[in-house]
């Protein structure tokens, strides 16, 4: 199987660096103002980390609500939805498909403003929280297309243990916590708009979010596709995904005024 060519991230980080160029504003130093809160969207390409150690770029979109607490310190509501995919061709000879949306809370700090760098024009923000990550995971040989193993289907049970059934069966999504940690980095285009680069990794409490785990190589059963249920908490190694996006920030009100 020819190995995937990755580049979407070299490409969205080149894009990033035009935009910021033309994008620069004036330099004459703006008064500052009370810092409102805003509405961002973002696009771009995300990659999944598991079992299958050959990540496929992918495209990706999202968007968030940030809501300042001090002049430094803000709290960001992202919401994240899209399709992951990774394959391996020896051993697993699999390639996984992951259809998720992802909810979370975050605290992001502009760190440049500790410094008195910014002056609202320029953004440099790491950020860190958790949340929920809904999603069906299936993988399929690479060769035949048939579906070796899923994480969801007509069968499946809530469960707190992997083992004891809950509920009506035929639960479409595993819902499982995650923790993000990014840096975003943002220029004005205007007193109401900004443009802006992310990068975030997301690390999910599950090591079934390509429907593959660790070692385990067993694809369909008497029954169908082989079902990769349960928690399987700390005897397995959890999966991670991560993104690259530029996007526009809008302010609900003035972050500056001019001199």
């Amino acid at each position: 199987m020819k190995k995937e060519l990755r580049p979407g991230f070299s490409l969205f980080l080149l894009g990033l660096s035009m935009l910021q160029t033309f994008a620069q504003p004036k330099s004459t130093p703006p008064k500052t103002a009370s810092q409102p809160a805003s509405f961002a969207v973002r696009a771009g390409f995300n990659q999944l980390y598991g079992d299958l150690k050959d990540p496929l770029s992918t495209p990706f979109a999202g968007a968030s609500l940030l809501v300042p607490i001090t002049k430094t310190v803000a709290v960001e509501l992202p919401f994240d939805v899209g399709t992951l995919q990774s394959q391996q061709d020896d051993y697993y000879h699999s390639s996984a498909k992951t259809r998720f949306i992802q909810v979370a809370g975050a605290v992001s700090v502009d760190i440049l403003e500790w410094f008195k760098q910014g002056q609202k024009l320029v953004e440099l923000r790491p950020y860190g929280g958790a949340g929920l990550v809904f999603f069906r995971a299936e993988a399929i040989d690479l060769t035949t297309g048939t579906v070796q193993r899923v994480t969801n289907n007509a069968g499946s049970h809530r469960s707190r243990d992997g083992i004891e059934a809950r509920g009506k069966a035929g639960v479409k999504r595993t819902h499982e916590l995650v923790w993000l940690v990014g840096l975003r980095g943002a220029t004005a285009l205007s007193r109401r708009m900004s443009i802006f680069g992310d990068v975030r990794l997301n690390l999910v409490r599950t090591d079934k979010l390509d429907a593959t785990l660790d070692d385990n190589n067993q694809v369909m059963q008497t029954t169908g596709p082989a079902f990769t249920e349960g928690n399987h908490y700390g005897k397995n190694s959890p999966d991670k995904w991560g993104f690259v996006t530029v996007g526009l920030n809008f302010y609900f009100g003035e972050r500056f005024s001019k001199n």
